[in-house]
């Protein structure tokens, strides 16, 4: 499930437990309307047929909102529509296809992405983020004022890393019995993945024949080339896509989880692993040095040497790895569903508030 996906999920849980009373409705596409279950009675879905970031949305989404006649709309994402009267709520998680523009097909779409974000900022009474850092980039580059920008970190759903793990997935089988390094997330160009097969070759060379193995979600497409590069094979494992029960059995198993990201507006792969008492190896980019705290080991952004000595660390020193997996746990609490949901039910009355005052 992808980033926004999760903060959705744990988000409306968090609604579900802590207000009973209010009405939220979800407007969702056929597939997903078919295998969500509602979170609480006080919930129901709306069928939304147009595709997201389409044309056809910018036109039906406002228009469903509309017919449902909602005193409040939160819109997750920074490409809100352009049209609409109902007051609105949005949440910007990052601005990485404004900052990184090569992310992008088209060099239009960059324009596209700027022009959306700042609309759909300009239109909400407020703006939630998940992290300081988005919060900052978000002032600076969307102008905007301090006072509407409201800071509502991700979370973890109740239960995560708690009693026995579940088991890992069958094409994790091959990690049996070995020490393991971990990677999660997709492996678009700001993941920084090509440094990260660099610095855990250097460690196969340095490990002292311990066989230490690195493990990533997804395929390899587009690594072939950087794997023979390194003389990297069987060593490297790609467990393709992992689902969320599953993926809570492969943090736990895991020597350290390993994230070189060069941006993340919040990075949920270091929270979710240090639930699970797995330290999180990061780089000093953006709001990850602010999710990790004393959880894991902060290195050098785009630095291969420093980040495989870390590794390293961890591979060779079960104290230190004891010692980080207790904090990262103490770390990972302090992200919790009831952060997010209540501090979003208070920017919701808010919002609702300011607009009762404009009418």
């Amino acid at each position: 499930m992808s980033g926004i996906g999760t903060y959705l999920r744990n988000l409306l849980g968090g609604l579900a437990r802590l207000d009973g009373e209010t009405e939220y409705v979800l407007f969702l596409r056929p597939a997903d309307r078919e295998r969500y279950i509602l979170p609480g009675p006080n919930f129901r879905a709306v069928g939304q047929d147009a595709a997201p970031y389409s044309l056809a949305e910018q036109a039906a989404l406002p228009a469903a909102v509309a017919r449902e006649r909602l005193d409040l709309v939160h819109h997750p994402h920074y490409f809100a529509p352009w049209l609409g009267r109902t007051p609105m709520v949005a949440t910007i998680h990052d601005l990485i296809h404004q900052l990184f523009p090569g992310m992008l097909r088209f060099r239009a779409m960059s324009w596209l992405a700027w022009a959306a974000a700042r609309r759909t900022a300009r239109r909400a009474r407020l703006v939630l983020t998940v992290s300081e850092h988005t919060r900052r980039d978000l002032i600076a580059y969307l102008d905007l004022p301090p006072e509407k920008v409201r800071v509502t970190p991700n979370a973890l759903p109740p239960g995560w890393g708690e009693g026995a793990p579940p088991p890992p997935p069958p094409s994790a089988a091959v990690l049996a019995g070995a020490p393991f390094f971990l990677h999660v997330g997709n492996h678009k160009a700001h993941k920084n993945l090509p440094l990260l097969l660099e610095a855990f070759a250097w460690v196969r060379r340095q490990d002292g024949g311990k066989g230490a193995r690195l493990a990533l979600t997804g395929d390899r497409g587009g690594l072939e080339a950087h794997l023979r590069l390194h003389g990297l094979g069987e060593e490297v494992v790609f467990l393709g896509e992992v689902p969320n029960p599953a993926l809570e059995g492969v943090y736990a198993a895991a020597r350290a989880l390993v994230f070189p990201s060069r941006y993340e507006g919040f990075g949920y792969p270091p929270l979710e692993a240090m639930g699970c008492g797995t330290p999180a190896v990061v780089s000093d980019a953006a709001s990850l040095p602010e999710v990790v705290g004393e959880g894991g080991i902060i290195v050098p952004v785009n630095q291969a040497r420093p980040l495989g000595e870390a590794m390293l660390r961890l591979l060779a020193d079960d104290a230190l790895r004891q010692e980080l997996s207790r904090k990262a746990r103490e770390r990972a609490r302090a992200f919790s569903w009831e952060a997010l949901a209540g501090g979003t039910l208070a920017a919701y009355r808010e919002a609702l508030a300011v607009a009762e005052r404009r009418a």
